[in-house]
């Protein structure tokens, strides 16, 4: 039996170095992942480029009545045949790239009007984490130490050859999407005339509503709506009485969902993101929970 031997790009680098202070984000740029890019097979020109710092105009911020353009920089860039197909964001070691805001600010740039991608990663020169926009743990993670047992992971999504062959069936989460952009930290975000078209009964005191969602960037999301029996009570009049006496009497099953097929009942939310991801047998989401009706 003969076993392969996977490349490592750090033969010979000294990771005590990075315990050094004096090693900083600039460092795992140069020592760290530009190894890590040459050996996928980027370079600084076409057809596998390495774009650095490209400007991004934010696309939130806006400066009293002035007009005033604010910039967003990701670190990397990465091109394939004239195609964004991934970004990455270098870190010092001493930053948390997995429970902290920097996947919320790698998020950003991903799903930024002028990127679209499907995949960002992060690396702190101590560990390598790759997400994907749709789901909500990373699709990959390891030590940088141990790279060459990784290695053949890592290829396999993100080498020039393979990363635009990624599968995007998957429809995307609102309640992630605001999560990974930090809105998780607002007690209070309004939405205006929601549809219920339906309503469903998970529990005596959890109920949930559910909607497609287009906002002005473009993207599709699907969004939840849970409720608990409270917040159920500030529908009477605002869906049809039979509806909502069925939703508020007791369950005999394991769930009631009430549709309405004729009509939708527009409601205004306010909702916070949720603590708890849910799953079907399709995907993983997170609801947001309903505050009140309006």
């Amino acid at each position: 039996m003969k076993f392969e031997m996977r490349p490592n790009v750090f033969a010979g680098f000294d990771f005590k170095i990075l315990d050094d202070p004096e090693f900083l984000e600039d460092s795992v740029r140069e020592e760290i992942i530009a190894p890590i890019l040459r050996g996928l097979g980027y370079t600084s020109s076409k057809p596998h480029k390495i774009i650095r710092s490209k400007k991004l105009l934010h696309p939130f911020v806006s400066i009293g009545s002035a007009t005033k353009k604010i910039y967003i920089v990701p670190d990397y860039l990465l091109e394939v045949n004239d195609r964004l197909a991934w970004t990455l964001e270098a870190k010092a070691p001493s930053e948390d790239i997995i429970n902290s805001k920097h996947v919320e600010q790698a998020y950003s740039y991903a799903i930024h009007s002028e990127v679209r991608v499907p995949y960002f990663a992060l690396c702190n020169g101590r560990e390598f984490v790759l997400y994907h926009i749709v789901k909500p743990q990373p699709v990959l993670q390891f030590l940088i130490r141990a790279l060459p047992a990784y290695w053949d992971n890592l290829t396999a999504v993100l080498s020039p050859h393979k990363v635009l062959d990624v599968d995007l069936r998957l429809k995307k989460d609102f309640g992630l999407h605001l999560k990974r952009l930090g809105f998780h930290e607002f007690g209070n975000l309004f939405f205006p005339d929601v549809p219920i078209t339906f309503i469903g009964k998970l529990a005596d005191d959890h109920y949930m509503i559910g909607s497609g969602l287009k906002p002005e960037d473009g993207d599709s999301y699907v969004v939840t709506f849970d409720f608990n029996h409270q917040a159920m009570q500030q529908l009477e009049g605002r869906i049809p009485d039979k509806a909502y006496r069925l939703l508020l009497a007791p369950l005999t099953d394991s769930t009631t969902i009430v549709q309405f097929a004729d009509a939708a009942y527009f409601v205004t939310v306010d909702c916070r993101v949720g603590d708890t991801l849910a799953e079907n047998e399709d995907e993983i989401f997170l609801p947001l929970w309903v505050n009140r009706f309006l």
